[in-house]
């Protein structure tokens, strides 16, 4: 069955159940709701109109298979912003001749209505999203698309702009960053997407390009570095206890970035740059929607992600899941087995280890060994052989967070060399073997001879 006709039924059988109901008598109440035969419908003057609950499934799978099948859509609408304005435009414009059997005029009739539709919604979105990097200034500085600017330059500037409008402007965003000590805006700015997609994406994006701050700023300053709008912990840990009669306080300071000292934080990103400029890419592909390499570029940045939210885990049983996902969605792998070579490869490529040597030089783990257990962790958390709350893996969380910093700031470095290779493919395989042949090959080319004096 072809796609068109494969949609083309869904809609003849969702137009097959449409049906009306006459105006309920008295208040609606949720039990009314409750009883109501249709999957979604609309209230009106002549009572409630909508598509029956036996098509409930039918509808879902034909706005799944239109958003699935756009790009444009992924990216800039969300499924329930697509399954609404679908059922909408079936209610309204087949409720009348629902005893008509569709034909395909019709389905590129509503195709083309959806359409119409997002274009008319979408729009350029300028974001500004406050985050936590660091209490101490420093200059503004961008990763690819994503500007960051210290809250004093950012209220300076936009003073100037907006005028009187300031305090009604950014007042209360202002009030929120002061009450959890978040001294940074992130500016982003999204195109082709509806308003609220536009800001999942922007708050996403901003996540990625904090990941890449964590790849250049020492994790002990870093690891706590968020956006506001996402999950944080409180700026002072205040707790209050009671033991053998006696009663305690105490209160800790958890901004990040505070044992920095005034200029360090400029100076990690200055003395990085070529890494710095090696993340930016890998965050305007996904910002923008496309990239030299889609496939490698996706793959760079759903692994920074995991990586950012497994340092925000507190718990190490939920952390080394997320690291070891941060892996495995970065390389691509597929399957148990090939997760396994996968690894072992990947370690061949970025580090010119074998799989008989030590992982690092403070580990008494082997590369194989890594690799043949590097499942298990996970599997028996999430199989509950292992208490999620009881169990403690302190000995995998360190050396796993080190070798996902230093693979993904590998991978991107990598990436930008392998760009300029000619015949290059959007193939994570390809890649790694690219990344083995051209360490072959420097570690193959002699010295250049001492310069003469």
């Amino acid at each position: 069955m072809t796609l068109q006709s494969d949609r083309l039924s869904l809609l003849q059988h969702i137009v097959a159940n449409l049906d009306v109901e006459a105006p309920v008598e008295g208040t609606i109440t949720q039990a009314s709701l409750n009883a109501t035969p249709f999957a979604k419908a609309k209230i009106g003057p002549m009572g409630t109109v909508g598509i029956l609950k036996e098509a409930g499934e039918a509808l879902t799978d034909l706005a799944g298979n239109i958003f699935g099948g756009s790009q444009t859509y992924q990216r800039g609408v969300t499924f329930k912003d697509v399954f609404d304005e679908l059922s909408d435009l079936i209610i309204f414009n087949f409720v009348e001749k629902r005893t008509v059997v569709p034909t395909i005029t019709d389905l590129t009739f509503v195709e083309a209505e959806l359409e119409k539709w997002f274009q008319g919604k979408v729009a350029s979105h300028l974001l500004y999203i406050p985050c936590r990097l660091s209490p101490w200034p420093a200059p503004s500085f961008s990763v690819g698309p994503v500007t960051f600017v210290y809250v004093q330059e950012f209220a300076e500037h936009e003073r100037k702009r907006t005028g009187a409008m300031f305090d009604i402007t950014y007042g209360e965003m202002f009030k929120g960053m002061a009450l959890h000590s978040a001294t940074w805006i992130a500016t982003v700015e999204v195109g082709g997407c509806m308003p609220n997609r536009a800001q999942e994406r922007g708050n996403l994006a901003v996540d990625i390009a904090i990941a890449g701050i964590q790849l250049i700023v020492p994790l002990d300053h870093s690891a706590g570095m968020t956006r506001l709008t996402a999950r944080s912990v409180p700026a002072a840990l205040q707790t209050v206890t009671r033991s053998n009669g006696h009663t305690s306080t105490s209160v800790t300071n958890q901004e990040p970035g505070l044992s920095m000292g005034d200029g360090t934080f400029n100076h990690f990103l200055t003395s990085k740059q070529a890494l710095l400029k090696a993340i930016s890419p890998r965050v305007s592909a996904y910002v923008d929607g496309f990239g030299t390499f889609p496939v490698l570029e996706q793959a760079w940045a759903d692994s920074a992600y995991w990586f950012h939210e497994a340092l925000a885990e507190p718990l190490d049983t939920i952390a080394v899941p997320k690291l070891e996902t941060a892996i495995e969605v970065l390389l691509r792998a597929e399957s148990t087995s090939g997760s396994k070579s996968r690894v072992l490869k990947a370690i061949h490529a970025f580090y010119g280890l074998t799989k008989g040597q030590l992982i690092n030089p403070k580990s008494q783990i082997t590369v194989e060994k890594f690799a043949t257990g590097f499942v298990t962790d996970r599997s028996r958390i999430l199989h509950g052989t292992w208490s999620t709350l009881n169990y403690s893996l302190r000995d995998s969380r360190p050396n796993l967070t080190q070798l996902v910093l230093g693979l993904l700031a590998r991978y991107a470095l990598e990436l930008e060399r392998y760009g300029t290779e000619v015949g290059a493919t959007d193939d994570a395989e390809a890649f790694l073997n690219s990344v083995i042949a051209y360490r072959q090959t420097a570690a193959n080319v002699s010295p250049p001879p001492p310069a003469q004096p």
